[in-house]
């Protein structure tokens, strides 16, 4: 009998959120430009500039966070971070204030980022990964 690596998981997030962030994105730099272009004066402009480059940057992290389950570990992905955990780690997944929240076997917990989607999914996924050691 064969045993073959289960396929990797991704939650990434949801198309309400892509969409909240591509609207906020295009509102944050249209006043950037505004100030960057109608400020009078230099701090102004930097201002408006710092805008457009948070705006995009919020915009690119919106596209590129995810949760991502892998056969011995569970990787947290965001623009700027990588946060990975193995699976051993972990004893079980609940739902806390509408985040799931795994609870570690030393007695800690991480608490997984939002995704836009049904939370109590999202948990019963984990927690069957979790389980099937």
């Amino acid at each position: 009998m064969s045993t073959t690596p289960a396929p990797s998981r991704a939650f990434g997030l949801s198309t309400t959120f892509k969409v909240g962030g591509s609207i906020a994105t295009v509102l944050i730099c249209a006043a950037g430009f505004y100030l960057g272009l109608r400020g009078e004066s230099t701090m102004l402009r930097l201002a408006g500039a710092a805008m457009v480059a948070f705006g995009i940057a919020g915009f690119l992290d919106v596209i590129v966070s995810r949760i991502v389950l892998e056969q011995d570990a569970i990787h947290v992905v965001s623009l700027v971070r990588r946060r990975s955990f193995q699976l051993k780690e972990f004893e079980s997944a609940t739902v806390d204030g509408g985040v799931v929240v795994l609870k570690r076997r030393d007695g800690g917990s991480v608490r997984l980022p939002d995704t836009g989607a049904n939370s109590l999914t999202v948990r019963n996924v984990v927690d069957a990964w979790i389980r099937r050691i």
